[in-house]
């Protein structure tokens, strides 16, 4: 509370101003929303901007050399933290500052999890050539993000209801990620590979699995799209925020090394799940039901991803 006003997230600020404008009779004022080259031109901006982001500190981190990866790390730090300082109200970027700490707070919780999971995992005395390391490596990394995002959020006063952490539509989210998941699991205990393990293995394989896909999941749905879908929409729109974060997302993953059935066929589903996962997050207002279908999904790469560590 700042000077008796409440303080309220980007997504509902502008939900907010857009229902004072309907019930006005009035266009809305968002010159972007007016606009339609003026808003694909700052899709296709903000796309670029978030792909580097995460090219620079995650997708390409084992093939850059040392210098580039930490120097990236800390010009974006830099520049992010620099220009959400300066974009406050009044300013002609103001627009923007969510923008900025949305970027700034990627790369900070992105490189906690790159510096310190390493040395966690070394720490427990674990290596990823079993399932169990693998899944507690999983875990630090999506912690170390997780606590990052959650730590930036608080000092800048941002409400974490703008990362899309709150109740929202709870029965309706719970319901299709509980059932999504479902499907998932079936149609990973019909794929051969997997029936191949034999029951007992899967059982005593069954924790690990689920800390992998669970804590991932939710550091993914945090990362890629809690953090930006409301700070997109009052600039681009609900549909191509939802595109945007699919593409980064997407693209993220073009170093990925567990994908049985070629990377671009991996590449192409992962797109249809993006887009799945953020419209159910829109629709919902709330991050738990895509949280519940993506950590389902991940079932479907687990064997895959404990094969390409060593861990089977």
């Amino acid at each position: 509370m700042h000077g008796g006003q409440k303080i309220l997230d980007p997504l509902t600020e502008w939900k907010s101003k857009k229902q004072e404008n309907k019930m006005a009779g009035q266009r809305p004022t968002d010159e972007f929303n007016a606009g339609g080259p003026m808003r694909l031109g700052l899709f296709a901006l903000l796309t670029i901007c978030g792909f580097l982001i995460f090219a620079l500190t995650m997708t390409f981190v084992p093939v850059l050399p040392t210098w580039v990866n930490y120097g990236a790390r800390a010009g974006f730090l830099v520049v992010f933290g620099a220009l959400w300082r300066v974009a406050r109200d009044g300013h002609m970027l103001s627009r923007f500052r969510p923008v900025f700490f949305a970027y700034f707070t990627a790369v900070f919780g992105s490189s906690l999890g790159f510096f310190l999971a390493d040395p966690g995992l070394k720490f427990l005395g674990l290596t990823t050539q079993t399932p169990m390391g693998v899944a507690v490596a999983r875990f630090l990394q999506s912690s170390l993000i997780v606590i990052g995002i959650l730590a930036v959020a608080k000092l800048c006063g941002e409400d974490f209801a703008s990362l899309y952490i709150r109740k929202g539509r709870l029965l309706l989210g719970l319901g299709v990620g509980l059932i999504a998941a479902a499907g998932c699991l079936i149609l990973t205990l019909l794929q051969p590979a997997v029936r191949a393990l034999g029951t007992a293995r899967l059982i005593s394989w069954a924790p690990w699995i689920l800390l992998f896909s669970v804590s991932g999941a939710f550091m993914e749905e945090l990362l890629f799209r809690g953090l930006f879908l409301g700070r997109y929409e009052p600039l681009i729109g609900k549909w191509l925020s939802l595109l945007s974060t699919a593409l980064v997302f997407t693209l993220a993953h073009m170093q990925i090394t567990y994908a049985p059935n070629g990377l671009w066929k991996f590449l192409f589903v992962l797109f249809g799940f993006s887009i799945a996962w953020g419209w159910l997050m829109q629709k919902t207002e709330s991050l738990w039901g895509s949280v519940l279908f993506h950590a389902g999904a991940d079932f479907l790469i687990i064997l895959p991803v404990f094969i390409s560590f060593g861990a089977v």
